[in-house]
């Protein structure tokens, strides 16, 4: 069996300009509430991108959410 990573990117449902822009905030430590306030929603509605997010990676974590989207270059923690 080859435990090599593949060099074809998984298949991911895309993600929304606001489910990616969430995340990126994510990537940056900022919580629900900072995210909202940053961008102008609820912390629930946040809540709710980052649930898609999670759904669409296929991952259970924020974490694992902003790790899969870093590898597949969804998102650049590290861009302005």
């Amino acid at each position: 069996m080859d435990c090599a990573p593949s060099s074809e990117p998984a298949p991911f449902t895309p993600l929304s300009a606001r489910e990616a822009e969430c995340l990126l905030w994510v990537s940056r430590g900022k919580s629900s509430v900072d995210i909202g306030q940053i961008v102008g929603l609820s912390h629930r509605t946040v809540d709710s991108y980052l649930e898609k997010t999670c759904a669409k990676l296929k991952v259970r974590t924020r974490i694992e959410a902003v790790a899969v989207a870093v590898r597949a270059g969804i998102i650049d923690p590290e861009d302005d």
